[in-house]
C-alpha cells in the first residue's frame, strides 16, 4: 500500500511494526478524592463566609449610623466596661388610626462584668401622675404626651418621668414600632410559644383580627404580636390582663433572644436590620451600640433576669403592690453595681437545706451560724457530791424516787438557788447501784428543785415541751 498523496512513496506493509499500548492514568484512592473535595467545598464556604460577614458588617455598619447619634463617647462610658440603664418602649403607630400608643414599657439594666440584665415589665394601665398632686394617667400616656408637646424632648423628659418612677436614671432610650417587630418575627421564621388561652377579639375600625388558640404552637410575626397584645375579647373567650400581656412579652422577648444566637438567625441578620433601621428610634450614640452589640451578643437567657410587676385592678387604673414596685427597683439598681457578683441564677436562687437565706437582692445571703446544743443531762447544782448516771433518752422517768436522780434535760430550770437534797439514811455501797425506795403514804418526799410555781415533787417530774426555736 503506498501513500496516496505521495505516489513516490515506497509501499506500507500491513501489519509490520510494534504496535504501542496507551498508558492508563493510575486512580486516585478513595481518602484523596474526599479529602480534596472536601478542601475545596471548606473554601467556597470560607469564601461565602467572609463575603456575607462582610455584607452583614457594612449593612450594620450603615445601620447603626442611620440610627444611633453622633455623640462621642469615652472609654470609660462605653458599655464594654460600665453598667448602662435603657428605657424600651414598644410603639403602636399606625397610619389608618393616626394614634400613637406605648403599649410596651421596660426598664432595662445591664451589667458588663457578669454579661447579666435585668428587665422589668410595667403595665401599660398603671395609674401614674405627671406632678404629685396632678391629673392621673395611664403609664402609656406620658411618652405620646411629650412626643406630641415638646418632640425635641420628648425621650429626655420621658426618661426623668420613668426614672423618677423607678429611682434609676437612665442612660439612654429606645422605642421600636409594632410594624417593625412583626418584620423581626417574621425574619426569624416565627416563634415557638405556649398561648396560655384561647384568643378573640376583632376591631373592624383599626383592622384588628385576633383569633389564637391555646397551646404551644409556632406564631408569624402578626400572630405574636396580637398575643403579646390580646386583653379583651369579644368573640366569646375569656379576657385577659395587664399583668399576663406582660408575662407573654417576657417570653417573646426570651425567644427572641434564643432564636438570634441561632443559626437561623444569624442567617437572618440582613433582614432584622433593615426591619430594626426602619423601625426603630434611639438617643443611644452609634459607639455605644457598636459596644452593646458586642458585648451582650452571646448573652446567657439564664442571665437575664425577668420582673413582671403587678397589682388590682381598681378601673380604670391598675394600682401596683408597693412591696413588688420596691423589690423591682432594688433589682435594678443592683444590676447597676460594678462591684455586684450574682448568683448562678438571677431570677431564683434556692435557699440552703436549713431553709435560711433571703434572695430580696439577687444574691444569696449566709446564715448566722449557730451552736447546736448537744442532748445532755445538766449536772445537779447540789453541793453535795453525786453520781452522774448517763443519760439515755430513749428510757422515761420512773414515777418512783431514786436516790441521786438527775433532773431531765428538758424540765423547767430553777430560777433561784436550790437547796441542798437531805442524804438518805443508808448510803449504798460503792459500786453497787442506787437503791429505789418508795414513799409510804404518809410520808412526803422532800423537793429536790423548787421550780416557777412551786409545789411540784421531783418524784413525779413530768417532761415540758422544748421551746420553739422560731421565736
Amino acid at each position: 500500500m503506498s501513500d496516496v498523496t505521495n505516489p513516490n512513496s515506497s509501499p506500507i506493509s500491513a501489519g509490520i511494526g510494534p504496535k504501542r499500548k496507551l498508558r492508563k492514568k493510575p486512580k486516585w484512592p478513595l481518602w484523596k478524592k474526599i479529602t480534596v473535595t472536601s478542601g475545596i467545598l471548606i473554601l467556597m464556604f470560607i469564601i461565602g463566609i467572609g463575603t456575607y460577614v462582610g455584607f452583614l458588617y457594612s449593612k450594620t455598619d450603615s445601620l447603626i449610623k442611620k440610627v444611633g447619634t453622633t455623640e462621642v463617647v469615652p472609654a470609660a462610658q462605653s458599655a464594654k466596661v460600665k453598667p448602662l440603664s435603657i428605657l424600651l418602649m414598644g410603639v403602636d403607630s399606625r397610619e389608618e388610626t393616626g394614634t400613637l400608643n406605648s403599649d410596651v414599657i421596660m426598664a432595662v439594666t445591664l451589667n458588663p462584668e457578669t454579661k447579666s440584665a435585668t428587665v422589668v415589665s410595667l403595665p401599660r394601665d398603671v395609674e401614674m401622675k405627671l406632678k404629685k398632686n396632678g391629673e392621673s394617667h395611664k403609664a402609656n400616656y406620658f411618652y405620646p404626651h411629650f412626643t406630641l408637646t415638646e418632640p425635641e424632648t420628648a425621650m429626655k423628659k420621658t426618661k426623668e418621668f420613668f426614672g423618677g418612677f423607678f429611682e434609676v436614671k437612665f442612660d439612654y432610650m429606645a422605642t421600636i414600632d409594632f410594624d417593625g417587630f412583626k418584620q423581626i418575627v417574621d425574619e426569624l421564621g416565627g416563634l415557638t410559644l405556649n398561648v396560655d388561652m384561647d384568643m378573640r377579639y376583632v376591631d373592624n375600625w383599626d383592622g384588628t383580627d385576633i383569633n389564637l388558640k391555646k397551646g404551644v404552637q409556632t406564631l408569624n410575626g402578626k400572630q405574636t404580636l396580637d398575643f403579646i397584645r390580646y386583653r379583651k375579647s369579644n368573640r366569646n373567650t375569656a379576657e385577659s390582663t395587664d399583668i399576663a400581656r406582660n408575662e407573654r412579652q417576657q417570653q417573646v422577648l426570651n425567644e427572641i433572644v434564643k432564636e438570634l444566637k441561632s443559626v437561623g438567625g444569624v442567617a437572618s441578620i440582613g433582614g432584622i436590620l433593615d426591619a430594626v433601621g426602619n423601625n426603630m428610634k434611639t438617643d443611644i450614640p452609634s459607639s455605644q451600640i457598636y459596644d452593646l452589640i458586642t458585648k451582650y451578643i452571646t448573652i446567657d437567657t439564664q442571665n437575664i433576669e425577668f420582673i413582671s410587676l403587678t397589682g388590682d385592678w381598681v378601673s380604670p387604673y391598675i394600682v401596683l403592690v408597693d412591696e413588688e414596685v420596691e423589690k423591682a427597683k432594688a433589682a435594678l439598681n443592683l444590676r447597676l453595681d460594678p462591684s455586684w457578683i450574682p448568683s448562678m441564677n438571677p431570677s431564683h436562687t434556692p435557699k440552703n437545706s436549713s431553709g435560711i437565706g433571703s434572695q430580696e437582692d439577687g444574691r444569696s445571703v449566709k446564715p448566722t451560724p449557730t451552736k447546736t446544743p448537744k442532748q445532755s443531762v445538766r449536772p445537779s447544782e447540789s453541793p453535795a457530791p453525786t453520781r452522774t448516771p448517763s443519760f439515755n433518752p430513749s428510757i422515761k422517768p420512773s414515777p418512783t424516787i431514786s436516790v441521786n436522780k438527775e433532773t431531765p434535760n428538758n424540765t423547767q430550770r430553777p430560777t433561784g438557788s436550790p437547796k441542798p437534797t437531805a442524804k438518805p439514811a443508808d448510803k449504798p455501797d460503792a459500786g453497787k447501784p442506787p437503791v429505789e425506795t418508795t414513799p409510804k403514804p404518809t410520808e412526803v418526799p422532800k423537793e429536790t428543785v423548787k421550780p416557777d410555781g412551786g409545789g411540784k415533787s421531783a418524784s413525779t417530774p413530768k417532761p415540758t415541751p422544748a421551746p420553739d426555736s422560731s421565736n
